[in-house]
């Protein structure tokens, strides 16, 4: 989780944007980027190429903080920000697309000037990464897709643990009994789920729901254009199940890059997050 800001507060008006941010002691920069009808947060660290993480459902970004120190580490800015109903982000909670929520990135990266990005979108991030790449391709350098599901669904039983991690009434119990479907090694879930639990966000359930049930699979899966892509996957996860990320590579051809990492499952960023970290960096690499 980020330290506690210390210092002043900021505040910049930019045209449609107000942007607020404090610096904090483990230089962790946290701000709230002010749109038409939505506010959202924001947390920044490292120098150099802007890469964006976009979490998975119901979280806020803080449990991908293992990979954003790793690739802040390897000489790049990292920016995650918060969709609406988890952290400090608002916005409307109906009426909404994966198009409304990726616009309200897209305005997030122009409001911080940091465009065009390499954008990661993990788990339900994954599908606004894509749409925000069909939408507003000029503001995409690359799209990096951890857990790249959406296509086909996991069996049952998996679907049902989704139900009780994502539960706010569950105990840890219940999670822990349930966490061998997101992870590898069953011995990894308490661990995992600590940092896992801090970063639920219930209240961004329902929104996020509607968001993903209104957007045709078509309108986002693989979107045209030159884009280039990772589509970097748990060989074992139960959740989003690898033949999503192998029939994706199909489609999208010699624009994607598929890596399935051994020993790993749905929580593979957090399960790895250095090596995670490690095929992003070749990756981006690779494009220059």
């Amino acid at each position: 989780m980020p330290a506690k800001p210390f210092g002043s507060c900021i505040a910049i008006v930019t045209g449609m944007f107000l942007l607020t941010f404090s610096a904090t002691a483990k230089d962790i920069e946290t701000g709230m980027v002010k749109l038409a009808d939505a506010e959202i947060e924001y947390v920044a660290r490292g120098e150099g190429e802007a890469i964006v993480l976009l979490p998975g459902g119901t979280l806020t970004v803080d449990y991908l903080d293992g990979l954003a120190d790793a690739l802040a580490k390897s000489g790049y800015r990292v920016i995650g920000i918060n969709f609406p109903g988890s952290g400090k982000s608002t916005g409307p909670n109906k009426g909404v697309t994966l198009k409304t929520l990726a616009d309200q990135v897209a305005d997030v990266i122009r409001s911080l000037k940091i465009g065009p990005v390499h954008l990661a979108g993990n788990d339900f991030g994954n599908r606004v990464a894509r749409m925000l790449a069909a939408s507003n391709p000029d503001l995409v350098k690359s799209v990096i897709l951890l857990a790249a599901g959406g296509k086909y669904p996991p069996k049952p039983a998996a679907e049902n643990a989704l139900l009780v991690l994502f539960n706010p009434a569950s105990t840890d119990a219940e999670v822990l009994k349930i966490m061998p479907y997101f992870v590898s090694n069953p011995a990894d879930a308490q661990k995992i789920w600590r940092m896992m639990k801090p970063s639920r966000a219930p209240g961004a359930a329902a929104m996020e729901k509607e968001a993903a049930e209104s957007t045709p699979l078509d309108v986002w899966w693989a979107p045209p254009g030159n884009t280039s892509y990772l589509i970097l996957q748990g060989a074992e996860d139960q959740i989003a199940p690898p033949k999503n990320g192998e029939d994706l590579k199909q489609e999208l051809g010699d624009r994607a890059t598929l890596v399935n990492v051994p020993g790993a499952a749905h929580m593979l960023p957090l399960e790895q997050p250095e090596r995670a970290a490690s095929h992003v960096v070749d990756f981006i690499k690779s494009l220059e």
